[in-house]
């Protein structure tokens, strides 16, 4: 019993079948590769996109910058001339008052 037990263990597999072995394991390693691989550029993309998005809120936020300093240069101009319009009305009352005197 011990020599069939010793030529069992000595059994060999055929050309055929180490060589399905092999291929089986190269598809094995050659999918889990492809995997890997699609993983990355997953990730890789996300990054990507991650950027751009915080780009294009970072220039969104100069552009909101910029034009609320637009709009409140402009408004303080125009609260400006609205005072001068105003002073310059309150002159001119007092003007038209001595001018009805004078005449």
């Amino acid at each position: 019993m011990k020599r069939k037990v010793a030529r069992a263990r000595k059994l060999r597999l055929s050309p055929n079948e180490e060589a399905m072995l092999l291929k089986q394991e190269y598809e094995r390693r050659r999918k889990l590769r492809l995997q890997q691989v699609r993983e990355q550029q997953k990730y890789i993309a996300l990054q990507i996109r991650q950027e751009v998005k915080q780009r294009r809120e970072e220039q969104l936020h100069r552009l909101e910058e910029a034009l609320r300093a637009e709009w409140e240069k402009e408004q303080d101009q125009k609260m400006k001339a609205l005072e001068r319009m105003y002073l310059s009305s309150l002159r001119a009352v007092g003007e038209g008052h001595r001018q009805a005197r004078e005449n």
